[in-house]
């Protein structure tokens, strides 16, 4: 038996959920609405998180662009999308939901810009 102690996010009450796996069968208590559940379980077999990060502007040095996937990813996919973020030039001016990159690995999730960026 495996006991699990994580604190749900997907609502401000924050619910400390207990989580027990047994024999492939997953338990859930503490939670006060059903999303703790559905959390829980998510974060059991397939955790998945936003990411914040900058790209670089294309021929500038100096000038990060903030950027943000557009839905939670998979967490085993999170270093690969680094990765290729830190090697990602953009040429600017960039608006705020902006594509930065399209469909990351048939996923689904995009990432874009989180801000405007203009030339200095």
């Amino acid at each position: 038996m495996e006991k699990f102690h994580k604190i749900c996010i997907n609502c401000p009450a924050g619910c400390h959920l207990d989580i027990t796996r047994e024999n492939g069968e997953i338990t859930v208590s503490g939670n006060t609405c059903p999303r703790g559940v559905k959390y829980a379980l998510q974060e059991l077999t397939d955790p998945r998180r936003v990411v914040t990060a900058v790209v670089f502007a294309e021929g500038e040095k100096r000038i990060c662009i903030p950027v943000k996937t557009s839905a939670p990813l998979a967490m085993a996919l999170i270093p690969e999308l680094l990765k290729e973020l830190f090697a990602t030039k953009v040429p600017l001016p960039v608006e705020t939901g902006e594509v930065i990159i399209k469909n990351f690995r048939s996923t689904g999730v995009d990432v874009i810009a989180s801000s405007d960026c203009k030339t200095m």
